[in-house]
């Protein structure tokens, strides 16, 4: 399954709010992600639809997925490093 879609299906729109994710897919609280994301200190891009301190930071399902992929990516090849027969 492409996980852009499934990411897509899960959170039912192609800017998903980085509050949403944060501790599910980064390990950190919203906090912590709403200030690593001010200092550009994120593994993917963030962005507001507003030009205001208090809105929301967003990110995008495609980036996301292709960060979810190349962190299995990574992982995939680690193991079979160790695994292979």
């Amino acid at each position: 399954m492409n996980t852009t879609f499934a990411l897509f299906a899960r959170f039912e729109t192609t800017t998903i709010s980085l509050d949403e994710v944060s501790e599910e897919f980064l390990g950190i609280t919203p906090k912590t992600a709403k200030q690593r994301a001010k200092a550009a200190d994120l593994p993917f891009p963030v962005f507001k639809l507003r030009d205001s301190e208090r809105a929301p930071y967003f990110v995008s399902a495609k980036d996301l997925g292709e960060f979810i992929d190349e962190k299995y990516k990574e992982a995939r090849e680690e193991w079979e490093s160790v695994n292979v027969h």
